[in-house]
């Protein structure tokens, strides 16, 4: 092996390492908010040694979670073991969490693999996208890795334009009429196991008075939502919950509650809690003309807002 290929070939355990993994990734529109994105890591699995870190780019919000407690969702809002920028696995047993990360890109969040630490498969998971998971591979410490951190880098790179792609090609398809035999829908989120677009479909909807709206949160899988009429309370976790009825003549504070599959509500583990329970289909019966906006309470810092027009 010459010098040049010794220094290019993966390492062998010497001194600590740092390898970086992107959380999430984002597609934006015309200098507005993010569109959406994946909710994967990237790449979704890497071998490294013991003492090596772990830098994971936040593109979005997440969690950084390692042995995720038995407990509702909420509990992984705070750090566990750890600090809101680092923590460390010290070991196979004890959980360790970051608390709810990410925001603009350019955070950052390291997650430090103990020297101490004995070879095995570590899991890593992010608390709020079911399937978003990072397989970490510790290795003997005189065992060779498999990789550089440059050559995960461009795996990572061709997985996050594959997801963008897929995203643009779903919101694309999900913005044809969304009327269907029980009338008119609007899709609550687009995307599939891996992606997910932040907005209504459509966006504007126009009904006449007397019609029912069916809100579906059948066709985004990794994001839960809600359909928010009104004015959005303080408290967050009231802004889950469901109130008001089943008609809007454009004065009443409604909300359909937390809509969240069968999956997500489980991964989530909310069972016990005043939420709704793997809420999919949302109904609305529309009772006076005008035109209301609505949103998403989870997601309306980004975008996700809508117009109804009601007409006689």
């Amino acid at each position: 092996m010459t010098l040049t290929a010794f220094f290019a070939s993966p390492a062998l355990a010497s001194t600590p390492a740092t390898w970086h993994v992107q959380a999430g990734s984002l597609a934006f529109g015309a200098g507005g908010p993010p569109l959406g994105g994946g909710n994967r890591f990237y790449p979704a699995a890497l071998a490294i040694h013991a003492g090596d870190r772990v830098v994971f780019s936040l593109m979005g919000a997440h969690t950084i979670t390692f042995n995720r407690p038995a407990a509702p969702l909420f509990a992984l809002f705070a750090p566990i073991n750890a600090t809101p920028t680092a923590g460390t696995i010290n070991s196979p047993g004890a959980p360790v969490n970051s608390g709810f990360v990410g925001g603009p890109p350019g955070s950052s969040y390291t997650l430090t693999f103990a020297s101490t630490l004995g070879a095995g498969r570590y899991k890593i998971i992010c608390g709020l996208h079911i399937g978003m998971t990072e397989t970490v591979d510790v290795l003997p410490a005189g065992e060779e890795l498999p990789k550089t951190d440059a050559q995960y880098g461009e795996i990572a790179q061709r997985q996050i334009a594959a997801d963008l792609d897929t995203r643009s090609d779903i919101a694309a398809e999900a913005n044809e009429d969304r009327d269907d035999d029980s009338g008119p829908s609007v899709w609550v989120g687009a995307g599939n196991k891996r992606v997910t677009t932040l907005r209504f479909f459509p966006q504007v909807l126009t009904v006449h008075v007397g019609q029912a709206v069916t809100f579906w949160k059948t066709h985004d899988p990794t994001e839960p939502h809600t359909v928010t009429f009104g004015v959005e309370p303080l408290d967050p976790l009231a802004q889950l919950m469901a109130r008001g009825g089943s008609s809007y003549s454009g004065v009443e504070n409604l909300n359909s509650g937390l809509m969240t599959t069968a999956a997500q509500y489980a991964y989530f583990q909310l069972a016990g809690l005043p939420l709704p329970v793997a809420l999919t289909k949302y109904k609305l019966t529309f009772t006076k003309a005008g035109t209301y906006e609505y949103f998403c309470a989870l997601h309306d810092v980004v975008g996700m807002k809508a117009t109804i027009r009601v007409i006689p």
